[in-house]
């Protein structure tokens, strides 16, 4: 390789691994905290991007400033819940009708239910473990459905689920300290199934073409207490809790062709709080 095709990377073969060109991403949740940054690098890579949440407003803000960044591709607001199956439906049709035939979901909704701001599992109530279950776990698995009946229809298809680290390790409660906020079981169960799911998935929509993969992200600042934060990048070894941004690099190389022979796989993305 030459010194000037190292400062000067072919981008023909770059726009050929990570292009998206002529896509329609569908981002559920894609309001949302991470769900905003990974409809910013999907619309960067080409692709026409449907964004579906339950905040409209937040999404017609997203969908204003994809459109207005000057690229060739569109962004459109689909304000639904997909956790009720009529909105769901509403969704699919919507999406169908606006963009075109989806090619790429992203699951990233989360929810963690009123049980987050209790630190005793032994005194978790029902109907707070059933909401987190429903939006976690149930919801996906039916927005899974839906939207890959179209991507079987149209031969391909590619889905990235979000899980979380807590659906890999449990929860260290001594990030939270003396506040009385713990991550609910719920939450862990959910997004451990999520991973579990998107196996399952990856191998019984094999010969349709659709690749299925998942995003295990760590926690990401949000303006939380400073104590949590000084504690929860203690026991990160990067030494910091992610950006939102941090995930754009791995959900486009799962969205991509760059990532062809991969499905089925788990990604970790959390700073290394999983390798000790």
């Amino acid at each position: 390789m030459t010194e000037d095709s190292q400062r000067n990377p072919d981008s023909t073969f770059l726009q050929g691994l990570f292009g998206l060109k002529d896509e329609v991403a569908v981002i559920v949740g894609g309001a949302g905290r991470i769900g905003r940054a990974l409809c910013q690098a999907l619309a960067s890579a080409g692709a026409n991007i449907a964004i579906v949440d339950m905040n409209g407003a937040s999404a017609e803000q997203l969908a204003t400033e994809i459109n207005a960044s000057g690229g060739e591709n569109r962004a459109w607001a689909i304000p639904r819940d997909v956790s009720k199956a009529d909105e769901l439906a509403d969704a699919v049709a919507d999406v169908q009708r606006a963009c075109g035939p989806p090619s790429i979901l992203i699951n990233s909704a989360q929810f963690r239910g009123t049980g987050f701001y209790s630190s005793s599992p032994e005194n978790d109530q029902t109907e707070a473990w059933r909401q987190v279950i429903d939006v976690n776990l149930t919801a996906v698995f039916h927005t899974c459905q839906a939207f890959g009946k179209k991507m079987i229809e149209n031969g391909q298809g590619k889905i990235i689920n979000l899980a979380s680290t807590y659906g890999v390790v449990s929860p260290d409660p001594r990030v939270y300290g003396d506040s009385g906020v713990n991550s609910p079981p719920a939450y862990g169960a959910s997004k451990a199934a999520v991973i579990q799911l998107t196996r399952y998935l990856a191998v019984h929509w094999r010969e349709h073409n659709i690749r299925v993969n998942c995003l295990v992200p760590g926690g990401v600042f949000d303006n939380q207490g400073d104590e949590f934060v000084r504690e929860y990048e203690r026991r990160t070894p990067l030494g910091r809790m992610a950006k939102a941004e941090d995930y754009q690099g791995a959900v486009l190389f799962m969205a991509s062709s760059a990532s062809d022979y991969m499905t089925g796989a788990a990604v970790t993305v959390d700073g290394g709080w999983t390798a000790w």
